[in-house]
């Protein structure tokens, strides 16, 4: 008997030790802050929601957070109406779109960088409950893009480079969608804000806006096209060698993608601001562009780029 209880009590004190040691070493591993409470984080279905929702869920996890994963969750609209309904706490989206979500802004609030993003985020936060973090400078809008040997031949940097160009008679070929060749905040802007006109006879205008059309026609010389209408982060133009002109006065909307969050759930969970927008600063228009084309051209999954991008950049070990 005397044995027994020696056993049973050597066996409760191993335990204890034993279940000790494992708290211990579960806060050294980032013990879950809110494991009762998970945050529910969403992105939008496409190849880059894809990417920046899994370096906000790997930089949440890391940082001891428990979150329910609905990464690449549907189109803006869908995710737009899950956040203002709660079931999602977390998006990601971008800050031109502030002007399909809100009223009473002028147009060219849209074309300014920190108006565009102050006059969302205030809009939301008095109205929707909705925190709109510091963006990433990642302007994902409608821009110029040319081949990088026709860039350098010809001194292209950005559009005051290329109204000069035209200006001196440069031969162009812009193949662009009809909707931005006719409207202020795109190709009719443009050559207002920057003083050139390019004649109909330079345009080749597409009824729709697929960009991955554009594209293949300027990458392959069709019907003499040497300038196209693209996305500022489209994965294929580091592939294709092209290179976007850079528009100082920002004609188009500045779309640069910014994490939303529940406001309830900032104020609960404060110290994911923090996180967040230094997993944001890493980002720039040419690692996004890279990033895209490690999952479009070269097929890998956009988690395991997002935490190769973050081990690089020291956020992941």
């Amino acid at each position: 008997m005397k044995k027994s209880k020696l056993y049973i009590f050597t066996l409760v004190l191993v335990l204890s030790v034993l279940s000790a040691c494992g708290s211990s070493i579960d806060k050294d591993n980032n013990e879950a802050k809110n494991s009762d409470d998970p945050i529910v984080l969403g992105s939008f279905v496409d190849t880059e929601g894809g990417i920046l929702g899994n370096m906000v869920l790997l930089a949440l996890e890391e940082n001891g957070y428990t979150i329910t994963d609905k990464v690449q969750f549907g189109t803006p609209d869908v995710q737009r109406n899950a956040l203002l309904q709660g079931e999602l706490d977390i998006g990601i989206d971008y800050t031109g779109n502030g002007q399909y979500y809100s009223e009473g802004f002028e147009e060219e609030v849209w074309g300014d960088i920190e108006e565009g993003y102050n006059s969302i985020k205030t809009y939301d936060e008095e109205n929707n409950g909705l925190t709109w973090l510091e963006p990433a400078k990642a302007n994902n809008t409608e821009m110029l893009a040319v081949k990088r040997e026709f860039a350098e031949t010809n001194n292209l940097k950005t559009l005051e480079d290329f109204a000069d160009y035209v200006n001196n008679g440069g031969q162009v070929k812009f193949i662009t969608s009809q909707l931005f060749a006719e409207k202020n905040m795109g190709l009719l802007g443009m050559e207002e804000g920057y003083g050139f006109k390019l004649q109909p006879d330079q345009l080749i205008m597409l009824p729709h806006g697929n960009t991955a059309e554009t594209i293949s026609a300027l990458a392959n010389g069709t019907d003499d096209v040497n300038v196209a209408l693209v996305y500022g982060t489209d994965g294929s133009l580091p592939d294709l060698d092209l290179v976007v002109l850079e528009d100082p006065l920002s004609i188009p909307p500045v779309f640069e993608p910014s994490v939303v969050i529940r406001s309830e759930i900032l104020e609960k969970y404060p110290e994911i601001k923090d996180v967040i927008e230094n997993t944001f600063k890493t980002l720039t228009l040419e690692n996004l562009q890279n990033m895209n084309k490690k999952v479009i051209v070269d097929g890998l999954s956009p988690k395991d780029v997002a935490k190769d991008h973050l081990i690089e950049e020291g956020i992941l070990e």
